[in-house]
């Protein structure tokens, strides 16, 4: 439970766990086209089908993550004793669990195919023109979020005048002591946000925050069902030694499904 909430990108983005619950390690998702219409026979009613010739995308399970710790005998009739220690360790491992889960979904964002931006200030035109890309491509920007990381939400984004200043167009775009929305779209502010590694991603050099806007349907992941049931176990092993390992672990996949369906919005690391 305490893994689930302090997930962050994987409560937004499409989730089919539930696709493995009776066991299995790939999920095949179909790509649905968008459809298009024909003239229907006035007399006969009879309208023409589409062929359905759509691809898919395979989700494998391939990832197993987890986080223990040893306490000997000794250390655990002290523990044992205090519930809010055995507490604090069984939350810390599963932040962990939690925290790769998201970094890994995050990282998907390298694929994305539009990208603005690069190794510079994050600029109010360049956030622009990423939802003018978003609506080209017909994505509402309603249903997408913008992760983005902390340094460049408060140390170049807030300090651009027009989204605090009532004057500029006629109300707050950012709404005041929250985070939650730019243009309508929710921000959600995370250090798990990557940085690039290659000089092609930015079109200038290596080294840029690779803040992001999607859509829920860009990236999919998916939770495993692992041995003894659920996604996530949280047991206690042994071994010759005299102590116990309690240990946390999670299996899960992640994929993009539509590289089109988020824009990379580079900004300066500095």
């Amino acid at each position: 439970m305490f893994l689930k909430e302090k997930l962050v990108a994987a409560k937004f983005f499409d989730d089919y766990s539930d696709e493995v619950v009776e066991g299995g390690d790939r999920i095949h998702i179909p790509g649905i086209s968008e459809m298009t219409t024909s003239s229907i026979n006035t007399t006969s009613g009879i309208v023409t089908p589409t062929n359905v010739s759509d691809t898919k995308t395979t989700l494998t399970i391939d990832t197993w993550k987890g986080a223990s710790i040893f306490l000997s005998d000794f250390q655990a009739a002290q523990v044992a004793k205090s519930y809010r220690l055995k507490e604090k360790y069984i939350q810390d491992m599963g932040y962990a669990c939690a925290k790769v889960v998201d970094e890994t979904i995050i990282g998907q964002a390298v694929n994305l195919t539009p990208s603005v931006g690069d190794s510079t200030t994050l600029l109010a035109t360049t956030i622009e023109k990423a939802f003018g890309i978003l609506a080209s491509y017909s994505v509402p920007r309603e249903e997408c979020v913008f992760f983005v990381h902390p340094k460049t939400w408060y140390d170049q984004i807030l300090q651009v005048q027009k989204y605090y200043d009532a004057s500029q167009f006629g109300k707050v775009v950012t709404p005041i002591g929250t985070i939650d929305s730019l243009y309508g779209t929710p921000v959600v502010v995370t250090a798990l946000v990557d940085t690039t590694t290659y000089a092609g991603e930015t079109g200038t050099a290596a080294g840029a925050y690779r803040n992001f806007i999607a859509h829920r349907s860009a990236f999919v992941y998916a939770l495993g069902n692992l041995p003894g049931g659920g996604s996530v176990r949280l047991q206690e092993k042994t071994n010759a030694n005299l102590g116990v390992y309690p240990t946390v672990d999670v299996m899960f996949g992640t994929r993009t499904l539509n590289a089109y369906r988020g824009v990379k919005v580079l900004s300066d690391i500095a």
